[in-house]
């Protein structure tokens, strides 16, 4: 049992690679969520577009020149971690939260209209009595990321 047991262990080489490969995977995952987080986020796909609009008039500028000007040369040394600017995880994580922020103060002022409306509706008004079958409406109904869809779901999206 001590034989077979040693010829499943991993060699000091072969333990740093794994490690390196799985540090590059997690990295790699950590940089796709903050690029999904980039392109969701208002505020950051907006500031990241006009960081790519003068990104690409100062490279245009630089073809044109044959020296680098001062201004050219001070561009390339304030991005050298490549996380300057909108990007830079302080940046993304503050505008993700204040996004959020204002996307949940969004949510209660609409669930505010909607209790004013329904206050102002008779008691016994169509909208107010339960959908067919009990099934509350879309819109009452407690969001759970999509995971569990019902069957009826499944079977409309493969029809489209």
């Amino acid at each position: 049992a001590a034989t077979a047991k040693t010829a499943t262990l991993l060699s000091p080489s072969q333990k740093k690679a794994n490690h390196i490969q799985s540090e590059q995977k997690r990295r790699a995952n950590i940089r796709r969520g903050y690029e999904a987080l980039c392109d969701t986020v208002p505020a950051l796909r907006e500031a990241i577009q006009a960081e790519e609009e003068e990104s690409a008039k100062a490279a245009k500028g630089k073809r044109r020149s044959r020296g680098k000007s001062a201004a050219a040369a001070a561009d390339d040394t304030e991005k050298i971690d490549g996380r300057a600017g909108p990007r830079s995880e302080n940046v993304v994580l503050s505008k993700t939260i204040e996004y959020i922020t204002d996307l949940l103060a969004e949510r209660e002022s609409l669930f505010q209209r909607l209790q004013n409306a329904r206050s102002s509706l008779p008691q016994n008004h169509f909208l107010l009595l339960p959908q067919s079958g009990g099934e509350l409406p879309l819109w009452e109904r407690k969001w759970t990321g999509g995971e569990n869809k019902d069957e009826e779901d499944e079977e409309d999206e493969d029809e489209e």
